[in-house]
């Protein structure tokens, strides 16, 4: 049977049938439907919603993320030129390692300093161009002779996510119960721009680039301890009042 919602419903049976807690089969479910979304998966909403319906409601904003000291360190220790470049346009331009690896040279308008990528999308074909950042285009221009002719990146993306892990353990970042993967780049880029107090709906459009705005509130709309000492207290309301 292929990996889709009828599969991942007959999986979520077997794991009730084991006497599985509601939360834990929760966070299992969430992870796989995780991988659909990374994977492109074509979803049927009316279906997905009706599954969601079996377990409990995630916390939003839990999704895992680098932090911005460690996104700094993973890109500036991993050895290999091309992977480093890789990450930093994963990290970035929130971009999923698919579009980058997809990347050729006629993405790239070194007299503009633009870089231009092809969105993923599950019913249509997008694309997104952006300002080449100064320090990317550097590391470009440095290590243009190993490159690709065409395609920038001759890699495979199991070949990255394979080393990913290893440069993460150089790097000295830790698991602490985080799936260490090259897509924690996008969240982790999207996070810190949340946290950074960028509008969320500019996140989502210009950077995330969802097809709905709910994806990302559901994702990233973590609340922050600066937000929660701003809420102003009800007993301001008296305040004058004779």
């Amino acid at each position: 049977m292929q990996p889709g919602l009828e599969s991942l419903n007959l999986w979520i049976d077997e794991l009730l049938k084991r006497g599985l807690s509601s939360n834990t089969l929760g966070v299992y479910t969430y992870d796989v439907l995780s991988y659909f979304e990374i994977m492109m998966l074509d979803v049927d909403e009316k279906k997905l919603k009706l599954l969601k319906k079996r377990i409990p409601p995630r916390n939003v904003g839990e999704v895992d993320f680098l932090t911005d000291d460690e996104a700094a360190r993973l890109i500036t220790n991993t050895p290999s030129p091309i992977r480093r470049i890789i990450y930093a346009l994963c990290y970035a331009y929130a971009r999923r390692l698919g579009e980058v690896l997809a990347l050729t040279r006629k993405d790239l308008d070194l007299e503009k300093d633009t870089i231009t990528f092809n969105i993923l999308k599950k019913k249509r074909e997008e694309k997104a161009t952006y300002k080449l950042e100064p320090w990317i285009k550097e590391m470009l221009l440095k290590y243009d002779n190993i490159l690709g002719k065409q395609k920038l990146f001759e890699r495979t993306a199991r070949a990255v996510e394979m080393a990913f892990k290893r440069d993460c353990n150089r790097a000295g970042i830790e698991s602490r119960g985080r799936d260490l993967r090259p897509h924690i780049l996008r969240h982790s880029r999207i996070t810190s721009l949340r946290n950074r107090g960028v509008p969320l709906d500019l996140v989502s459009k210009y950077v995330a680039r969802h097809s709905r705005f709910d994806t990302t509130v559901q994702f990233y709309r973590g609340i922050t301890e600066q937000e929660k000492v701003s809420i102003p207290k009800a007993e301001e309301i008296f305040k004058g009042a004779g």
